[in-house]
Order: C-alpha cells, then structure tokens, then sequence
C-alpha cells in the first residue's frame, strides 16, 4: 500500500479505508464526488478515512500487482461484477456453487487434508498465526489486533479483558476466529460484550468450528462475570445467523437493534445488521 489521500487516486485506483473499525480495500468509482465501491456491491455511503493507494494484492504466497495502467479494466469489472451481482439469479447461482465445494460429500477429504483442530483460547505466543490468518481473512487492522491480544485478550485469566479464540490445526496455524470484547475498544457506544469476527476458513466449514469458538468464547465470558453476550450480523449472512440460533442466541429488542445500526451507520457502514443476544 502506497499512503495518499483522496486527492492522488483516480478512478480505477483500488483505494485502503478506514470505515470504523475495519479496513476495506474499494474500487474508486468517482472522484467528484469522492465515491467508492466493493467489487461486487453498491456505491459506499460517504464516510471513512482513506489511508493510500492498494499496489498489490497478497493471497498466501502469491501476490498480484494493480499497476495503474489497468485502472480502466477494473473499473469496467467492477461495474460489470457489480451489476451481475445485484440479480438475485446470479447470487443464487454463486451461493449454490460454494455451498456444493464445501457440502458434506467434500468433509471427509477435508478433514484428511486438514487433521484434529484444537479450539481454544489465544494467548500472546499465538500472534505470529494470528496476523497470518488476519492478512488472509480478516478485514480487522493487524496494529488492532495486536494491540488487544497483548493488552486484553493474551493476559492471564485473572487480568484477561474480553477473549479471543482459534481453532488450530498440529502444526499451529490457525483456521477460524473470533473475539468478544466491548465495542467501547472500537469506539461504538455500545454496552456489553459483543462476538466479533466469526470467521472460518471455507476448507473447515461444517466441520463445527464456528460452533465450537463461540462455546469457548461464552464460557469465557461467563467466567468474567458477564451475564450476557451480544452479536451483530448482516441480515444476508444466513450462515452465520443459523449458527447463533443453534446456540439459542435471540434477536433482540428493535431498540438494541436500531442503536447498533446507527453505530455502525456513523463510521461509513451501510449494510443491515441483525442485533442477537444470549443469557449465560
């Protein structure tokens, strides 16, 4: 990444933003005005700090320039995707795709290719697998997490704040996360503790990873005192809010609900999120 600000980028540029607490990585589809766009989605709501210029894209070991030259073509294929994106026909199909790689006739290959996965607690010796996984599948900054691991999550239980979790493989490199913590550590005035970042590598899905860092999550907030752990999720990540619900997480109030989404609303973030919450 190449720091600049609004005024050294181009349409085509693929720009890094700051909205809230999360990085994002946007085509620039305008510059007056300034306007912004994921690959596949609408237009940004205005909002966000733009941070520089995306030269290359790194994928584990492979990395791929955005020389400038090529800002026309992918301002073409971002309008392109995007438009075929917003057919509900188009997602069906993509969504059926993904859901047939990773259903359960590929599960015993992949647990072969994968090995015993261990679910626990993160400790600071894990930050070296952590900023691994983050670079791959986290939209969260690496300055954050490292930050929170050794000042909050990574301490001993008696001075822990708030946990994060991971599900490791023998050769300790991680494979699915999450946190809960206070959004106060984001800036969002939110009360309560929040599941954050629920992520699971696709090669472990359905294999009760997800399932499996939340129980140890809420064990551990339990342990802290908390009487309650909240989460917020998109309203189209049905996925995820499946698997809260297996585990007898409720929606919320529509006053929660409304506060987490004009929270979020304030830092840039334009998608619904659906507010759910459980009693420990």
């Amino acid at each position: 990444m190449m720091r600049c600000g609004p005024g050294s980028l181009a349409t085509g540029d693929v720009a890094l933003m700051r909205q809230g607490r999360e990085l994002v990585a946007h085509v620039v589809v305008s510059t007056r005005p300034w306007r912004t766009a994921s690959l596949l989605g609408p237009q940004d709501a205005p909002g966000g700090v733009t941070l520089g210029r995306v030269v290359a894209i790194r994928r584990g070991r492979w990395v791929v320039p955005l020389p400038r030259p090529l800002r026309p073509a992918l301002r073409l294929a971002q309008q392109a995707a995007s438009t075929a994106w917003a057919w509900p026909r188009t997602r069906l199909v993509s969504r059926g795709v993904w859901d047939f790689l990773f259903a359960g006739w590929s599960l015993p290959l992949r647990r072969r290719l994968v090995g015993p996965l261990e679910v626990r607690l993160l400790t600071a010796d894990d930050l070296d697998a952590l900023l691994a996984f983050a670079s791959e599948r986290l939209v969260v900054s690496p300055g954050f997490l490292r930050r929170q691991l050794r000042e909050r999550w990574g301490l001993r239980d008696a001075e822990r704040r708030g946990a994060a979790a991971g599900a490791f493989d023998d050769q300790g490199r991680m494979h699915g996360f999450a946190w809960v913590d206070s959004y106060r550590q984001e800036g969002l005035p939110l009360e309560g503790v929040w599941v954050r970042s629920l992520v699971v590598a696709p090669r472990v899905r359905r294999m009760g990873v997800a399932t499996g860092l939340l129980e140890c999550l809420m064990e551990e907030a339990r342990r802290q005192g908390q009487s309650h752990v909240f989460a917020d999720v998109d309203d189209d990540n049905t996925a995820s809010l499946r698997t809260f619900e297996r585990l007898a997480f409720r929606r919320a109030d529509a006053t929660l609900t409304q506060q987490a989404n004009e929270a979020w609303d304030a830092t840039g973030c334009s998608k619904r999120l659906v507010v759910v919450e459980r009693t420990l």
